[in-house]
C-alpha cells in the first residue's frame, strides 16, 4: 500500500468514527453535512458503504432513520413519521451530469464511461431538455442505417420524449406514480423557480425501498408470471420484436425450463460496431484487443454465418431470485449487482416468473393505497 493510499484509508476511517460519535446524540442528514462539508451524494455514497459493512442498519420499527448495528447511536429524523413520507426528492436524488444538445453520441459514451452512469441529461443553453439513456443509444442505433460514427450524430437527434419533471418538495411516492404512469425511469427535479437540482432514477427509489421499508411481501406476490423467453438459438431478430411487441427491457434465455442467459437493450449496443462503439456483453467498452476482433466480423458475408443468435450476445447464468424471496431482498441483489430484473425460480430451478425494479414500484405504491 502507497504512503498516498494509506493516508486515504486513515482519513477515511477518522472521518467514520468523527461521524458516529457526532451522532450519539442524534443528527439529521443536514447537521452530518454541515458539519463534515460533505455533498449529498458523498453522504449517500457514504450511509450505504457503511450499511455494505454493517456498521449502520435502518431501523424502521424503532422509528429511526438508522442505527450502528452494535448499539445504540443513531441518525434520528426530526420526525416520528415513517420515511417515505418525509423524504423528498432532493434526499435521494444525484448530480445531474449533462451534455449540450449539439454534442455527439461519442461525447455521451465517453461521460457514460468516466462517470459509471447509464444516462445522460441534454441541455440547451443550460436547461435540461431531455434524457437519453443507454435503452435509447441501443434502439436508435439497432434501427438507424449505418451512414454515420457516433462522432457525427448529435444528442439532439435521439431526443424525441418530453422531458419529465418533479418538484423538490413533492414525496417519493409520487416520483414513482410520475414514472409508471409515463413509463420512464428517471425525473429531473426542480425548485420552485424551474431550476434544474438534481436526477432521481427509478434505482434510486428501489434503493430506498430496500433498505427503509419492511412490507414483507413475496417476490411469488410482485413478480409478472408471464415471462417473454427465447431458446439459445433463436435469432435476436426475435428478441427485438418481442421487446418491441411487449414494450419491455429484458428477455430471458431458458433451455429445459431452466434460464440460463437474459439478453437486455443494453446487449444490443455490441451490434452497432459499425458505429465504433463497445463489445459483446459490455458496456461501452474500451478494450482494444475485443474491439478490433468484433470489427473484423462486420465483414463476414450475409447468410447462415451472418445470423446472430440469443446465446451470440446473452449474458449467461443470469442472478436468479426464488419465489418465496422477500421482495427486498430482490431489491438488494438487482441494487448491488447494478441489475434492472431478477429471472423468478423455484425450488426445482424452473423458470416461473421475472421481477424488475418497476414491478417493485407498483407493488410498494399498492400496500401505501
Amino acid at each position: 500500500m502507497t504512503r498516498q493510499s494509506a493516508a486515504h484509508f486513515s482519513g477515511y476511517d477518522k472521518l467514520v468514527m468523527e461521524i458516529l460519535r457526532f451522532a450519539t446524540k442524534g443528527a439529521t442528514k443536514q447537521t452530518l453535512m454541515d458539519n463534515f462539508s460533505l455533498s449529498r451524494p458523498q453522504l449517500r455514497r457514504l450511509t450505504a458503504d457503511l450499511v455494505n459493512k454493517h456498521l449502520l442498519r435502518y431501523h424502521q420499527s424503532l422509528r429511526l432513520f438508522m442505527t450502528t448495528a452494535r448499539g445504540h447511536i443513531y441518525l434520528k429524523k426530526k420526525s416520528d413519521e415513517i420515511p417515505s413520507v418525509l423524504l423528498k426528492p432532493m434526499d435521494i436524488a444525484r448530480e445531474i451530469i449533462m451534455l449540450d444538445s449539439g454534442k455527439t453520441l461519442l461525447d455521451a459514451r465517453n461521460s457514460m464511461l468516466r462517470f459509471n452512469i447509464s444516462r445522460i441529461v441534454v441541455s440547451l443553453n443550460g436547461k435540461a431538455i431531455g434524457i437519453i439513456s443507454e435503452k435509447d443509444i441501443a434502439k436508435f442505433l439497432y434501427n438507424t442505417p449505418p451512414t454515420k460514427r457516433l462522432s457525427e450524430i448529435t444528442l439532439k437527434e435521439l431526443i424525441h420524449k418530453k422531458l419529465i419533471t418533479v418538484n423538490e418538495n413533492s414525496t417519493i411516492d409520487y416520483c414513482s406514480k410520475l414514472m409508471l404512469q409515463n413509463n420512464i425511469s428517471s425525473l429531473i427535479v426542480i425548485d420552485n423557480e424551474g431550476k434544474d437540482k438534481g436526477i432521481i432514477t427509478k434505482t434510486d427509489i428501489v434503493e430506498l425501498y430496500a433498505y427503509h421499508q419492511s412490507t414483507h411481501l413475496t417476490v411469488r406476490e410482485c413478480m409478472s408470471k408471464k415471462v417473454q423467453s427465447v431458446a439459445p438459438d433463436e435469432t435476436i431478430h426475435m428478441i427485438a420484436m418481442l421487446m418491441a411487441t411487449y414494450k419491455i427491457s429484458r428477455i430471458v434465455v431458458q433451455k429445459h425450463r431452466k434460464p440460463i442467459g437474459i439478453v437486455t437493450t443494453r446487449d444490443f449496443l455490441p451490434l452497432s460496431l459499425i458505429h465504433g462503439t463497445g463489445s459483446l456483453g459490455r458496456y461501452w467498452t474500451t478494450r482494444s484487443e475485443m474491439i478490433m476482433t468484433r470489427a473484423h466480423q462486420k465483414f463476414i458475408p450475409t447468410g447462415m454465418l451472418g445470423i446472430v443468435l440469443a446465446q451470440d450476445i446473452m449474458s449467461p447464468a443470469p442472478i436468479n431470485v426464488y419465489m418465496n424471496s422477500d421482495i427486498a431482498n430482490a431489491a438488494k441483489i438487482m441494487i448491488r449487482n447494478r441489475i434492472s430484473g431478477l429471472p423468478v425460480i423455484n425450488g426445482k430451478g424452473d423458470l416461473v416468473g421475472i421481477i424488475t425494479k418497476t414491478d417493485i414500484l407498483k407493488n410498494k405504491i399498492l400496500v401505501k393505497s
